[in-house]
């Protein structure tokens, strides 16, 4: 038996109509017909603020081309805190919120008798580890001015915030939207006690201060390394007391 080709096209055609009816296009269907709950903001949440189970709501959307990344508990949300300004209505992906605070002016609240916070400039990508230090990493200061020089002083301090060059928190955990420009960090917020911020301040006018990872993530190794530097001042400065006066608390002479 001979076909001819318009014979052959015109079943192809017929196999490709019922393809599409019965199961492309029905498969179509179910996909953006596909309902699924998500977390969704209620009330206006400010950046840094930690989010509440009043702030979210649970609610039923389209599943179809929804974000990967998108909150669907409660669970997902509530203790976090939010790394941008939250309006209602809005949907909750994971680059909107923060498992830890956010916010300096928390961390700056939080300073502990005899210590102070205190800014140092980055004044170059690679001087502050390549734009990832993160609130509550733990750092050794160097300082360079014809070579590096190693700070005693300076071994172990603790980051309480890092900063744009418009005083804005940067939060270096999350990835940038995509109509979003990475903000570089150009200031760095340490916690220290005054004798290390005296130091600070004279590094800050001369030369280049740069920054290494020690502790990341380990809340029982930084104590730790915080304690030891607390010794190693003890042990530099003696008993000399943090309330002396500039004229009774001279600043010890060093070669950075």
């Amino acid at each position: 038996m001979k076909f001819n080709n318009r014979f052959i096209y015109g079943v192809i055609s017929i196999v490709l109509a019922v393809v599409i009816a019965f199961i492309a296009i029905p498969t179509v269907i179910s996909k953006t017909n596909g309902k699924t709950e998500i977390a969704r903001i209620a009330k206006s949440v400010e950046r840094g603020a930690l989010i509440t189970k009043d702030d979210i709501e649970i609610v039923e959307v389209g599943s179809y081309n929804l974000p990967s990344n998108i909150a669907k508990k409660t669970d997902d949300v509530v203790g976090k805190y939010a790394a941008a300004d939250l309006t209602p209505g809005d949907y909750i992906l994971s680059s909107k919120i923060s498992d830890t605070p956010i916010s300096s002016d928390i961390q700056l609240s939080q300073i502990s008798n005899g210590k102070v916070a205190i800014s140092l400039s980055i004044k170059s990508l690679a001087s502050g580890l390549s734009d990832k230090l993160r609130q509550g990493d733990i750092i050794r200061i160097y300082h360079f001015v014809d070579f590096a020089v190693d700070v005693p002083e300076l071994q172990f301090v603790k980051v309480l915030s890092v900063s744009d060059s418009k005083g804005f928190d940067v939060d270096n955990t999350k990835v940038p939207e995509d109509d979003e420009d990475k903000r570089q960090s150009t200031t760095l917020t340490i916690l220290a006690s005054p004798e290390q911020a005296k130091i600070i301040t004279g590094l800050e006018n001369e030369g280049v201060v740069h920054v290494a990872l020690i502790s990341r993530g380990n809340a029982k190794l930084a104590a730790e390394l915080l304690g030891k530097q607390d010794e190693a001042l003890k042990k530099i400065y003696g008993d000399k007391t943090t309330a002396a006066t500039p004229a009774e608390a001279e600043l010890p002479s060093q070669d950075y």
